[in-house]
Parts: C-alpha cells; structure tokens; sequence
C-alpha cells in the first residue's frame, strides 16, 4: 500500500454544502436547522413517521454523466453519479480507473419493497427494475457504467469505519497495479425503512461525496496510511500524537454517533475537534468517508485552521477547569510546556492571541469510531 495518494479532486451533494469551502464553514458552526419530513412505507405495517432530517438533496447529475435512464435510477445511486461525475476527469472507455464505495442504505427501500410487493401482489407482478436496484453495489455500479472505467469495483458497507476503510482499499488497489486511479466515494438516503433503525438522538441525513485518488507525487492534499484499530488503541494514539510537536496534528474530525466521546477527545486537546454527525447528520458509513472530506476542507482552507475566532490562553483554558494547568500536563510528559506550544503556534502564551499561519502546512487527523469500539483513522496533510 502507498504511504499516501494525492487529492486531485472533489465532488459533494449534501444538504446546504456545495464545495469544499463551505463544508469546512459548516463543520465549525453550529448544527444547521432540520427540515421536518414525513416517511411512508405504504402496504406495510410500518405507520408513517415525521422526522427533523437534513435533505432532501437533488443529485443534479452532470451532463457528462448522461440523461438518458437517470429517471429509474435509485436516488442513492443518482447522488452518487452526481458527486462522482462532478469530479474532474478525462476517463477514456478504456481506463482502469477503479471505483470504491461505501453507504449504509444501499438498495435498502428498493429490497423492502421487493419483499413487500412479492408478499402482496401476484406471482409475476414485482417491478423487474427493483431487483438489481436493491443490490447494495448500485451506487459504485452506476458511477463506473456511467462513466465507462473498467477498473476494479468494489463496494463496503458497514458503520462509519467502512467511509474511512473505502479509502483504505482504494490505496491498496492502486499500490497493486489493479487501477492507475480511483473514484472513492460514500452515499447515504433516508427512508422510512432508514429510520427503522434511526438514533433518537441524531438527525438523519442523505447525501453523497467522491474524492479522484491519484498516486502521491504532487503538491496539495495528501492522504496518508488508514489505521484499523479498537478505541483504546486509537485514543492512546492521539494523545500521544498531541504530546509532541512533530507529530501533533492540527486538528481532529471525528465521525461517531457517541456525542460524549467526542466531548471527551475534545477535553484538554490543543487543537480543536470537529464532530461530523453534529454539524451534517447522520450518515452512516458515508459519515466516517465525511471525516476524511471534512478534514480534506478544512486542510485547503484558508491558513492552518480557519478558525473563527483565536484560541485562548493556557491560562483562561486551565482557569474554569477546561484544561489542566500546563505544568501539570507536561510532567508526565502528555503535554508539552507552554512555552513550547506557544512557540509552535498551537496555544497562546498567556496575555496574547494566537494567530493562523497562512504559510504553515496543515495536518489533519480523521477519526471514525463504531459503537462495538472498533475505529479506523487517517491522516489528512496539505502541503
């Protein structure tokens, strides 16, 4: 597998998100309102639901992409067309391009409905289109056939750590010599089969993004090895990155449905932390894919972080309790002296502000957790 692959492109369709700058604005502000929707399921014994969700999202496919058939597409599958042929790309019929997709709801309406209607209806009388439309891989299907790569297909699903563990095979499939690129994407829908088995205490959302995998080479964002791990193993690895200065990223993304983890990685950190599922919703495996963007974004943001607003003082920080004092940290050595921080930029000596570097490379790290513990991380750069 490369060390890394190279960024060369982007493509988004999320709710109130059109590129990567404003989804960089919108991980750092606060949650956005819902749209109160209502969800069906008629001829089942499922009763209709109303729900606060973050869609719906018109797939606005490109031209490149084609017209003709789009209309018997799954809308999981359009959003994922429109995300990936968004994308810049000169793909010939004969490109070996690969495509690596990840999505939590994949064919899942179209399946219930198979089901539904073969328990209801006559031999005979199912929709013939629903049958390969329920297929999980529709999504990573539709992008290659619509824009002709013949390079492997591969489809994950899975919790958050499939969107980061998409990235993952997609690296491995170029280090192979299986495909000179890859279209690595992640999708999510909501239904009123979704919401089956929807938390109360998230709101759901749809939508889709693709990142073009090139081999590392050149300039701009880089995406460095995955790391599959469980969570005491990964939360001991960002602490231990936070305590020194050359492997101290810049910030955290953390995709994960446990609100108070992230709370917890929050606490003490010297750099800040960004939540997916609070900022976008709920997606699935599509939401750990998201913290890779995420970080991605706010990488090409303007200067180190884009913060909206400085970070405080060690000492305003440690005063209320929010972080420890800074000589207490580093006698165990978990955290650096002040002094040191304050001279790398990252905390503020006390008395000033710190300001953002605009000339400073950018590291990221993406973190994607599971409720069963089990998490997958990789590190976002810009140079």
């Amino acid at each position: 597998m490369p060390a890394s692959v190279t960024v060369c492109g982007a493509g988004l369709r999320l709710s109130e998100v059109d590129d990567l700058a404003s989804l960089a604005r919108r991980l750092r502000s606060a949650p956005a309102p819902a749209e109160v929707r209502r969800f069906a399921a008629p001829d089942t014994v499922l009763a209709p639901v109303e729900r606060e969700v973050y869609g719906p999202v018109e797939p606005r496919v490109p031209a490149r992409a084609g017209t003709r058939g789009l209309r018997s597409l799954p809308h999981e599958s359009l959003l994922a067309l429109g995300a990936a042929a968004s994308t810049p790309g000169k793909q010939g019929p004969d490109d070996t391009t690969a495509v690596v997709w990840a999505s939590s709801t994949a064919g899942l309406p179209e399946y219930a409905t198979v089901c539904a209607e073969a328990s209801t209806l006559e031999p005979g009388f199912v929709a013939p289109a629903l049958g390969p439309a329920s297929a999980h891989n529709g999504p990573a299907a539709t992008v290659s056939i619509r824009l002709g790569l013949a390079g492997p297909n591969l489809t994950l699903t899975g919790g958050a750590t499939a969107g980061i563990s998409a990235i993952a095979e997609a690296m491995r499939l170029i280090a192979a010599g299986d495909a000179r690129a890859a279209l690595v994407g992640a999708s999510a829908t909501v239904t009123r089969w979704s919401l089956t088995a929807a938390q109360d205490h998230l709101t759901p959302a749809e939508g889709a993004a693709c990142l073009v995998l090139d081999p590392a080479g050149g300039s701009g964002i880089q995406l460095g090895e995955c790391h599959r791990t469980d969570l005491v193993r990964a939360t001991a690895r960002v602490i231990q990155a936070a305590a020194r200065p050359q492997t101290r990223p810049d910030g955290l993304v953390v995709s994960t449905s446990d609100f108070g983890l992230v709370d917890a990685l929050a606490s003490g950190q010297p750099f800040p932390v960004w939540h997916v599922e609070r900022a976008l919703g709920d997606l699935g495996a599509a939401g750990g894919f998201l913290a890779v963007v995420g970080a991605a974004a706010l990488c090409a943001a303007t200067g180190p972080l884009a913060a909206p607003r400085p970070l405080p003082d060690a000492g305003l920080l440690a005063g209320p309790g929010l972080l420890p004092d800074a000589g207490l940290l580093a006698g165990p050595g978990l955290l650096p002296d002040a002094g040191l921080l304050a001279g790398a930029g990252l905390l503020a000596a006390p008395g000033e502000r710190s300001e953002p570097n605009p000339i400073r490379p950018t590291k990221i790290l993406a973190l994607a957790v599971e409720p069963c513990g089990s998490t997958a991380s990789l590190e976002v750069s810009s140079s």
